[in-house]
């Protein structure tokens, strides 16, 4: 065999070697390019996914502490209305009434049906929550538990509420009448009056029950606050 033969057997060796480098080299390329994009493209999922948790927990935070404002604002306004039904109660034993008495009296009776529940949305938040988006177990527990309770006293406080309804419609109104140009009611009567009179017992009794369930909820919701 020629030299000059040799050595085009030599080239193209060369060739197809050189080739064959700068082949793999294009798919080493290749195949860094996928791995970055991947990677950026999992980074930017991570980002998306830590964005929608952090900012879940921010709106969380901001709901709980208006919910913890709202309740304080309920307790009170039931502690008051409590008050005024309990000065109605004393007074039902007078057998007549100054003009503040007769005030304290009939306020007393217009606030016997008082007795309204936060209203909360909890479920929109219930999918996200059971996804796993609070990572916390214990914390993620917490506000499960304050969901229920919330949800249970706010139902239970509802039929309250429409039970007092009636009962100033069957317990109240019948013995007592009061506009802007008369009043029609003897203290006499309603003193022994045992419908009359419970009407504002049992009043009482859901309200003070109230209270310690919007207490139990407010309890909850400054313990969630210390874990968010």
């Amino acid at each position: 065999m020629s030299l000059q033969r040799l050595k085009n057997l030599k080239d193209t060796k060369i060739g197809k070697l050189s080739y064959l480098k700068y082949g793999l080299g294009e798919i080493v390329l290749v195949v860094i390019g996928i791995l970055i994009a991947v990677q950026i493209n999992n980074l930017n999922e991570e980002y998306k996914e830590k964005k929608v948790k952090n900012d879940f927990l921010i709106n969380l935070k901001e709901e709980i502490i208006l919910d913890t404002l709202l309740l304080s604002n309920k307790i009170v306004e039931f502690e008051k209305v409590n008050k005024s039904i309990s000065k109605g109660i004393l007074l039902l034993n007078k057998k007549v009434h100054s003009d503040q008495e007769t005030s304290n009296f009939e306020n007393a009776i217009s606030r016997i049906m008082v007795l309204t529940p936060l209203n909360k949305n909890t479920n929109k938040n219930n999918s996200k929550i059971s996804n796993g988006i609070i990572e916390d177990v214990n914390l993620n527990n917490l506000i499960m538990e304050y969901y229920e309770k919330i949800n249970y006293h706010n139902e239970v406080m509802r039929k309250f509420g429409e039970t007092l309804q009636l009962i100033y419609i069957n317990q109240i109104s019948p013995y007592i009448k009061i506009n802007s140009q008369n009043r029609e009611y003897s203290l006499e009567l309603l003193k022994d009056n045992y419908a009359f009179n419970n009407a504002f017992y049992i009043s009482l009794g859901y309200r003070e029950q109230s209270i310690k369930w919007l207490k139990i909820q407010k309890t909850l919701a400054l313990e969630i606050l210390k874990n968010l």
